[in-house]
């Protein structure tokens, strides 16, 4: 499963990386190397069933002081 996936991973590398070297902007490469990075970095997680916290706590971290904020405001 995994050898398919770097296949397909390998055969999208080989079309992708000429469209990006035509624009020879380091700012696009850059955040398509991080993608493809977060991306790896999911299937392997994914694969080998490693626990990862949910991005959920992320948002209510950002949601509860905002909302404070903002319910001390028009109170």
């Amino acid at each position: 499963m995994l050898l398919l996936f770097l296949v397909i991973a390998a055969g999208c590398v080989v079309i992708d990386l000429p469209l990006l070297k035509q624009k020879s902007r380091l700012r696009d490469r850059l955040v398509w190397l991080m993608f493809w990075a977060l991306g790896i970095a999911a299937v392997y997680c994914s694969l080998n069933k490693v626990k990862v916290p949910s991005p959920l706590y992320l948002v209510i971290m950002i949601y509860r002081p905002v909302n404070s904020l903002f319910e001390s405001w028009f109170k």
